[in-house]
């Protein structure tokens, strides 16, 4: 697995993005800290581009009762940007019925694949989501997959991988090439 599979998996996740109807509304839910809060801004700017209605909700952890609180409500797609990836079987389970993008950076909890989840997350290709890539480094790939317009925000997600402390050395890997576009 290597950096050409883990940016395939961009371009399906930007293919299943795609498939979403136009008239729906999307959901999105993204992580209470600094990189969550990057990572959500480019989803959202996305959006904007595609002229796609959405509702957002910030979070500090996915629980279970979160996710039944999610379930309850009137939407069919959601995008989860900087967490998903340690409640993946949960999200799997609740939402069952829905069509999930996870934009995530942190340690998976499973590689179990779901029929209704696209699951974009460095570790699966050997990239670690600690230091090379932050959240909003993977919401900005996909965003950028998906409109190269969004190249003028890669210093969105350098500050995201900046507010997860992923430049204490210097930035290497993804992050480096997403500063170099920045």
């Amino acid at each position: 697995m290597t950096y050409d599979d883990f940016m395939r998996t961009i371009k399906d996740a930007a293919s299943f993005f795609e498939a979403f109807p136009e008239n729906q509304t999307l959901r999105i839910i993204s992580h209470l800290d600094a990189d969550g809060i990057c990572s959500v801004s480019l989803v959202v700017k996305l959006l904007n581009l595609r002229n796609k209605k959405y509702s957002v909700s910030i979070v500090p952890s996915l629980t279970e009762s979160s996710l039944l609180e999610f379930q309850k409500e009137n939407y069919n797609y959601y995008i989860f940007s900087d967490l998903g990836s340690g409640a993946i079987t949960q999200i799997a389970s609740v939402l069952k019925e829905k069509k999930i993008i996870i934009l995530d950076h942190h340690t998976p909890e499973s590689r179990e694949e779901f029929p209704n989840i696209m699951h974009v997350n460095p570790h699966f290709f050997g990239i670690d989501g600690g230091s090379e890539i932050s959240g909003a480094g993977v919401a900005f790939l996909f965003a950028r997959q998906l409109e190269k317009s969004m190249e003028e925000y890669a210093h969105i997600a350098v500050i995201g991988a900046v507010g997860d402390i992923q430049d204490k050395q210097g930035f290497h890997g993804l992050n480096k090439e997403i500063l170099s576009i920045a």
